[in-house]
């Protein structure tokens, strides 16, 4: 019998919801910046959260005032920054992440991804394989545990579902499978089993995918993780008019498709041994596999911060909302020729 969370979407965005409205009288930072990056994410979110983030937020600030610096460095520098960017700011007029289409394509904007500090995303990757280390950044990091979602098994497999600090799907989280283990963001025959397991397991609830990045990829953290959400509609790599899916056209990139996530291992196994960065969407029924050219092989167009799993399947993000009122869709198809495209 599946853990309650994950019992019906109805109980998992409940449970959602309320481990967020748990969290809104928290003192750390840190702490309210996920939870006001996913109140804005949603409107449903936002409504239930909104009174007790707009006190929160002047009690916080207050605070923040009051403390001599020595107080203050021991706050990361990442979530200092991004608060001090909020606090210039009228809060009450931070706007709620904003969609729409773009052609073919999905555009999306939420004002607190702007703020997003880069981990290893924005660096130059070469390998794909690279061993775990406990001293950078990882899911099991003590101060990370106010952020865990939900931990526990499904499938008899040991997860940990953390809320995605800065999220860009609905009902966004990462899933960190078998978390003591501390495997690299490097995948093995068995990682994709389970995945197929977690799956079918899971395939009642609405809406619900996988998305992967390989190192190279805009993988942001080297500790094995999964993106999960519901999302209410389909992503653009997932229509109908595309020849991967019997339609007449050609997507942007080459997609490799299957049936079963497990069908896809020997590709995945073969992109990982020739060093080829990829990324992956993974639905109950269908998986969409992409090749790319890494991060730091090509310039990215200033309007994005790199075109990472959301992107390469068609949900662009942007950071500002000029790029948002402004961007095309002929823009966009450029930035895919930049990653080996353009199919035509």
């Amino acid at each position: 019998m599946p853990d309650t969370i994950f019992s019906s979407s109805h109980s998992f965005k409940q449970q959602f919801i309320q481990e967020l409205k748990n969290l809104t009288t928290a003192d750390e930072v840190g702490v309210f910046i996920l939870v006001l990056a996913n109140a804005i994410s949603k409107p449903e979110i936002y409504h239930a959260l909104s009174k007790d983030l707009s006190n929160h937020f002047t009690l916080l600030k207050e605070k923040l005032n009051r403390l001599p610096n020595d107080e203050l460095k021991k706050i990361p520098t990442d979530d200092l920054s991004v608060f001090e960017a909020l606090s210039n700011i009228n809060f009450n007029d931070l706007s709620l992440s904003i969609s729409k289409l773009c052609g073919v394509w999905q555009l999306q904007y939420n004002p607190l991804r702007s703020f997003r500090p880069a981990r290893n995303s924005d660096k130059k990757i070469t390998r794909l394989y690279q061993a775990f280390d406990n001293n950078s950044f990882h899911f099991n990091k003590i101060f990370l545990s106010r952020e865990i979602l939900w931990q526990g098994n499904l499938a008899n497999i040991p997860l940990r579902l953390l809320y995605n600090k800065f999220p860009f799907a609905d009902y966004h989280g990462l899933l960190v499978i078998e978390p003591e283990l501390k495997k690299p963001q490097f995948l093995q025959q068995q990682d994709i089993v389970k995945i197929q397991q977690i799956l079918s397991e899971a395939s009642h609830l609405q809406g619900i995918g996988l998305a992967y990045n390989s190192l190279g990829a805009y993988a942001s953290v080297n500790h094995q993780h999964w993106q999960m959400f519901l999302s209410e509609q389909n992503y653009p790599v997932e229509h109908s008019v595309w020849t991967h899916n019997s339609g007449s056209n050609n997507y942007p990139l080459g997609v490799e498709c299957f049936h079963k996530v497990s069908d896809a291992w020997p590709l995945i196994d073969s992109y990982q041994q020739s060093n080829c960065s990829f990324n992956l969407l993974v639905r109950p029924d269908k998986t969409y596999l992409i090749k790319r050219k890494k991060q730091g092989e090509y310039q990215h167009s200033h309007w994005t911060s790199g075109f990472a799993w959301s992107e390469i399947m068609g949900n662009i993000m942007t950071t500002t909302p000029l790029d948002y009122g402004q961007l095309t869709a002929h823009s966009i198809e450029q930035e895919f020729k930049l990653l080996g495209g353009y199919r035509t």
